[in-house]
């Protein structure tokens, strides 16, 4: 299943109804709907929040591949960020004394199977899977 959505905050609602739908089609349970909605609310937020000037919409890509949920996020007239890099963070040490920044996407790399990152002709995409068992 493929859509785009408008580039606001106030997009997630009918985001997450696009994936409710798809995952009742599909039958699958609430141990995966919860990390891809994490996973996709974040990715969708830093792309609205770090691009503020850009009025493209961002296209998402919803698929079963055998035993996998595999989700794209495409935006489009970015500049590359690669969410695969490793972030440098800090999860020992009390919240107050941590640096802000870079927890989300950390979090995203531990709850997905694969995360994969493709720039090209300021096009960014964003694949992840995550796994039914």
């Amino acid at each position: 299943m493929q859509k785009k959505f408008p580039r606001s905050y106030a997009s997630l609602e009918n985001i997450f109804k696009f994936t409710e739908r798809f995952f009742d089609a599909e039958n699958i349970g609430e141990a995966v709907r919860f990390p891809v909605h994490f996973v996709l609310e974040e990715l969708f937020t830093n792309m609205v929040k770090y691009n503020p000037g850009n009025s493209n919409d961002i296209m998402l890509d919803v698929n079963r591949v055998q035993q996998n949920v595999t989700v794209s996020l495409t935006d489009f007239d970015v500049d590359s960020f690669d969410v695969t890099q490793e972030r440098n963070v800090d999860v020992e040490s009390p919240l107050k004394q941590r640096k802000v920044g870079g927890l989300g996407l950390h979090l995203i790399q531990k709850m997905v199977d694969s995360l994969e990152y493709n720039y090209s002709d300021r096009e960014s995409n964003i694949t992840f899977t995550k796994g039914l068992a």
